[in-house]
């Protein structure tokens, strides 16, 4: 079974991560976790833009460029642990990921 990289965190930067990795060749699993139930989002338009009604959330959604659609997203869960010995992660629900 291949590697598989799991990015903590579905934030601006955790989807850069996943994209930069598919970018540099890595062909393995790549899973995304984020403790939001939605797509990343552009975060500074989000108390101006939104509140003012001159934008809807989803307009704020991030999206992904192509490099990362095969990657897994866990959206709505939170990494509590990280194993480096047995190389795993841990969410708060009990789910421990590779």
């Amino acid at each position: 079974m291949p590697a598989t990289v799991v990015v903590a965190g579905a934030s601006l930067a955790g989807l850069r991560a996943a994209e930069q990795l598919r970018a540099a060749g890595w062909d393995g699993p790549v899973t995304l976790v984020g403790d939001e139930p939605h797509m990343p989002y552009n975060r500074p338009p989000l108390s101006k833009e939104v509140l003012a009604g001159r934008a809807s959330f989803a307009s704020l959604a991030l999206r992904p460029r192509p490099a990362v659609h095969d990657v897994r997203w866990r959206l709505g869960a939170r990494v509590v642990r990280a194993d480096l010995d047995r190389r795993t992660v841990t969410l708060a629900d009990g789910e421990t990921l590779p």
